[in-house]
């Protein structure tokens, strides 16, 4: 690892770190990214303020599901078992960025998993595996045959804004850096505004040299986002946080509802 203070200022990419599977594709594309951008990475695992409650709760109580053993959860042992996964994220995260070059920090957030919340607190770009919630479980036996894969494809939900510029040029650096197929997804319509949004699209593609395809969403709801931008941890959808139809629908139950990783540009 190259020391982050000893570096000098750069962007910074936030990603929630957790040991699952997807966890892990996540961190591996948050990695392709900050190489591509020389930025820092800034690893965060998210003690989440609900698990402690519920904890502490004294009626509350944990089925074993080999035994079928009742056991008390403390709001003691639910800290115990959070810096357990906290250990092992951050371990997990010195494992993948050792040979890579690449700048990293972590730090343990104490709060309440919400996107909002989380982009309030961080000033970075933030990659979720899809979820803000902290995932109490370790996959710690994996390998990393079973943990890897490889992306098929970049998705990136245009507008007309100046975030949504920075992020298809941020999903074709990625899209030509992974070898991926490079999706733009448009609203619903054919009125004058979307022709508009697809020459503008077309136009910087261009300018890239990046082939793409062009895709129109079939409504104006949140199925039609899911339906476009696959169901398989294999893709990756890049975003401004601020797009319309992410803040009709509400982000984190957006977050929740995708199955692949999100990327979301500042």
């Amino acid at each position: 690892m190259i020391p982050a203070e000893y570096q000098p200022a750069a962007n910074r990419i936030t990603i929630t770190l957790d040991s699952s599977e997807p966890g892990y594709r996540a961190l591996e594309i948050a990695i392709r990214l900050a190489v591509i951008q020389q930025a820092e990475l800034e690893g965060i695992f998210v003690e989440d303020t609900n698990l402690l409650r519920l904890a502490g709760l004294s009626f509350l109580r944990e089925v074993r599901p080999l035994s079928l053993a009742e056991e008390a959860i403390s709001t003691g042992r639910m800290q115990r078992e959070l810096r357990i996964l906290a250990r092992q994220a951050k371990q997990m995260l010195e494992q993948a960025t050792s040979d890579m070059g690449v700048r990293w920090t972590f730090q343990v957030w104490r709060g309440q998993p919400r996107a909002a919340t989380l982009l309030q607190a961080f000033s970075a770009d933030i990659l979720s595996p899809g979820q803000f919630s902290s995932r109490v479980r370790s996959t710690a036996g994996q390998s990393r045959r079973q943990r890897g894969g490889n992306i098929a494809r970049i998705n990136v939900l245009f507008s007309d804004s100046e975030r949504a510029t920075r992020a298809l040029r941020t999903a074709s650096s990625l899209a030509s850096d992974l070898s991926a197929q490079l999706s733009v997804l448009l609203p619903a319509g054919e009125d004058r505004a979307t022709q508009s949004l697809k020459d503008k699209a077309t136009t910087i593609l261009a300018g890239l040299n990046q082939q793409a395809r062009i895709i129109q969403l079939g409504g104006t709801g949140m199925e039609s986002l899911i339906q476009a931008s696959g169901f398989t941890d294999r893709c990756i959808l890049i975003t401004e946080p601020e797009h319309a139809l992410l803040l009709q629908t509400g982000l984190d139950k957006c977050l929740a509802a995708l199955a692949c990783p999100v990327f979301l540009v500042r």
